[in-house]
């Protein structure tokens, strides 16, 4: 068996693990997602496989690769698994597959999901965000109109017991520094950033005796880790011990690494000029950081509130567990709607009965006792 059939097989096991442990079912429910490549390529079949009626499938041009050689790795794929008379791939979001779907995903090639999309889905249709709930953009999701429709919008918890990604976010930045020549072991780092995104890394590190200080612009901070706290005199008065900044910051947005930063970069290249920079997340100058010489990893850096490095950085499990674990949000709230239950009612069930996380903004009027109680 050649090197890339093995990865197929592996991804194929991984996803229908994901599907049993979520015990995923999807009958009777009809999904409108994308069609993509790598570890993506699995999200319209993993519905397929868990027994969804249809799946609509929307992809595009991309820099990934042409729209008709993802309709043919998908359907491919599916045969292999059987479930390819249940995937139709298209090549444009169609209102009469988008009024039929009962599961509409905010992936890819779906996004952004605009109000002339919501006005063609179902009353009862729901929305997973595929991730938190805090990651919800503006941009891609037109809120306002699911809101005026009754769509349920969830988001997934990423920390849920099932799915754990958070602690996956220490073996992350381990593979980014082992893949940059570092070995961890003498290795000094300073770790920035708030929440459980650098509460979960932290952690790790101290653990696993790897050097480590620590900037958070909060004090959600666990007490064990408070002795690592440092504050911006203290860092700058330490930047020549650093041997890698990482910024992983999605909560403040925050001028962290720039001519003018928390860290002023000309200080920190005359300083330190070979100190490596990964950017998970947060808000940096990379034409700052550059223009110094200083080196940054990865050379895309996308704007606050974007992840320059996803979970899928680290495999197939962590994305198609993540995608499993949305399906599963999904499948619940959508059952709600279905039988009748209330956007409210079903909001709550779902955060009790599933992975799901809350939409803030998400119908906060009907606690008051406004008119989507009767939806």
């Amino acid at each position: 068996m050649k090197p890339w059939d093995i990865a197929k097989e592996r991804k194929r096991k991984i996803v229908k693990k994901a599907i049993e442990k979520f015990e995923l079912n999807l009958s009777g429910l009809t999904i409108f997602t994308e069609a993509a490549t790598g570890n993506y390529l699995y999200t319209p079949i993993m519905a397929a496989l868990s027994d969804a009626q249809h799946v609509f499938a929307v992809t595009s041009d991309s820099k990934y690769g042409s729209k008709e050689e993802v309709r043919k790795q998908t359907l491919e794929e599916a045969s292999k698994l059987e479930v390819n008379d249940r995937i139709t791939v298209l090549f444009e979001k169609d209102r009469s597959c988008l009024s039929r779907s009962d599961i509409v995903t905010n992936t890819g090639f779906v996004r952004p999901i605009t109000m002339e999309m919501v006005s063609c889905m179902k009353p009862t249709a729901v929305i997973p965000l595929m991730r938190f709930a805090n990651e919800l953009r503006p941009e891609e999701l037109d809120l306002q109109a699911c809101n005026e429709k009754g769509i349920v919008v969830l988001g997934t918890n990423e920390n849920h017991p099932k799915l754990n990604l958070l602690a996956s976010s220490g073996f992350k930045i381990c593979k980014i520094l082992f893949e940059k020549g570092f070995s961890l072991c003498g290795d000094k780092l300073l770790l920035i950033g708030s929440g459980d995104v650098c509460n979960y890394p932290t952690e790790f590190f101290i653990n696993n005796k790897v050097s480590i200080d620590r900037v958070a612009f909060d004090n959600d901070i666990p007490e064990k880790q408070r002795s690592f706290i440092r504050n911006r005199e203290e860092v700058l008065k330490n930047l020549d011990s650093y041997d890698a900044i990482i910024v992983n910051e999605l909560r403040y947005n925050i001028d962290i690494l720039s001519n003018e930063g928390f860290i002023p970069v000309k200080l920190l290249k005359k300083i330190n000029p070979f100190i490596q920079i990964i950017h998970l997340a947060g808000s940096i100058n990379k034409d700052d950081i550059l223009r110094e010489g200083l080196e940054l990893y990865p050379k895309h850096v996308r704007p606050f509130g974007y992840m320059s490095v996803s979970s899928d950085y680290l495999g197939p499990r962590c994305t198609l567990g993540l995608n499993a674990a949305s399906l599963k949000v999904a499948e619940v709230a959508s059952g709600c709607r279905l039988r009748g239950m209330s956007v409210l009612e079903t909001i709550e069930y779902a955060l009790q009965n599933s992975p799901a996380d809350r939409v803030m903004g998400m119908y906060e009027d009907e606690k008051a006792g406004g008119h989507l109680n009767k939806l």
